[in-house]
């Protein structure tokens, strides 16, 4: 028997001040699952839309290369051993 078959034979032994609480329920969780269908962006775009304000020369003095010496850009410790 189908999930579908099961309810409906439920809801027929249910009181009917019960089943408006149960449709209100069954209400709230359709729209729940249509306002889900959000697109969700790459996180490259993601990353684009925040950057695209900030002019080129400001962008131009970020140094090169943050992520290999990130210790030493926020604690002047450089954790590269070479």
């Amino acid at each position: 028997m189908q999930t579908k078959e099961l309810i409906i034979q439920e809801l027929q032994q249910i009181p009917e001040i019960e089943l408006t609480q149960i449709l209100n329920y069954i209400r709230a969780v359709k729209q729940k699952s249509n306002s889900k269908s959000t697109e969700y962006k790459p996180i490259w775009e993601v990353a684009d839309d925040i950057i695209k304000d900030i002019p080129q020369e400001v962008l131009e003095t970020l140094p090169p290369d943050g992520a290999e010496k990130h210790d030493y850009y926020l604690y002047q410790q450089d954790s590269i051993k070479e």
